[in-house]
């Protein structure tokens, strides 16, 4: 999911250059060509009972460039952030799916990896990428190092990328209704960006990403609905005028029922966990 948003980024490189006598000892590990060793911690342990062990979830925050793209200057995570984002990542996305769904849903549609990055991912366009979903594998966590629980938008942010990301996992693996595209026809752009969400709604979208295609727009709505709850969802419609409102509810139930036909799930009773967990994760309970 990208948000946008404009930074400046200054890097400072320097860089060291030295020679070599025919005497001096160039037998040791080279970084990234099978040289690292590392040995386990008490990190590691909780993300092997937390992840791995009961969902087959691996969850990996040393860095690692071929995970990532190439092009972006990117910092890696500070080790101290991984187990406060990923336990309110359980608390809020697996445990809500594994009462309404069971534990065998997330076991066989979550990732099979999460990598984690401390930065965002800064793009050409001024926006910058809060997290991406490969072939329904993987998932990149960007912002790791910004993520506190005493934040509430901070925690919001994280919660909405990863609803975000697994609805694409979802709707990849069953399609929503082709309905859904004709809602707001026209009235996607490439250029999303320009936007702010306030405009957004005005022309029947809950976010201004949500401009980008439908498929984002589909996303954004589950994300959303499920990160500000009912509450916060019908605050939003009722700000639209009135003539949008009924694109925004007809989107609404095309989402509640694209979880029950095709997964059996009650949106809405979904919505509800979700809402208490993640009150629970912004109270420290």
């Amino acid at each position: 999911m990208k948000i946008k948003s404009l930074y400046i980024l200054l890097l400072t490189l320097v860089a060291g250059f030295s020679s070599c006598s025919k005497d001096e000892d160039l037998s040791g590990t080279i970084v990234d060509l099978g040289g690292e060793t590392w040995v386990k911690g008490p990190l590691d342990d909780w993300l092997f009972d937390n992840y791995v062990s009961p969902y087959n979830i691996d969850v990996k925050y040393r860095f690692d460039r071929f995970e990532l793209d190439q092009n972006k200057n990117l910092v890696p995570v500070k080790e101290s952030q991984v187990i406060p984002l990923m336990d309110a990542v359980k608390q809020v996305w697996i445990t809500p799916y594994n009462q309404l769904a069971g534990e065998a849903f997330i076991k066989k549609y979550a990732p099979k990896q999460f990598v984690l990055v401390g930065s965002p991912a800064f793009n050409a366009n001024g926006t910058i990428t809060l997290g991406t979903a490969e072939g329904g594998r993987k998932i990149v966590l960007y912002t790791v190092n910004s993520f506190q629980t005493s934040d509430v938008s901070e925690v919001k942010q994280q919660l909405h990328t990863i609803h975000h990301e697994f609805a694409h996992i979802l709707h990849q693996t069953i399609l929503y209704p082709t309905e859904y595209k004709s809602i707001t026809v026209g009235k996607y752009t490439s250029t999303w960006f320009n936007y702010t969400d306030a405009e957004a709604n005005q022309l029947g979208f809950v976010t201004s990403y949500s401009r980008a295609s439908p498929d984002e727009d589909f996303v954004e709505m589950i994300s959303t609905m499920l990160i500000e709850g009912r509450q916060g969802f019908d605050a939003i419609v009722a700000s639209c005028p009135p003539a949008v409102q009924p694109l925004l509810r007809q989107k609404e139930q095309i989402v509640v029922k694209y979880f029950k036909d095709s997964w059996k799930i009650d949106f809405y009773a979904l919505q509800t966990a979700v809402q208490t967990e993640l009150n629970k994760v912004i109270s420290n309970k």
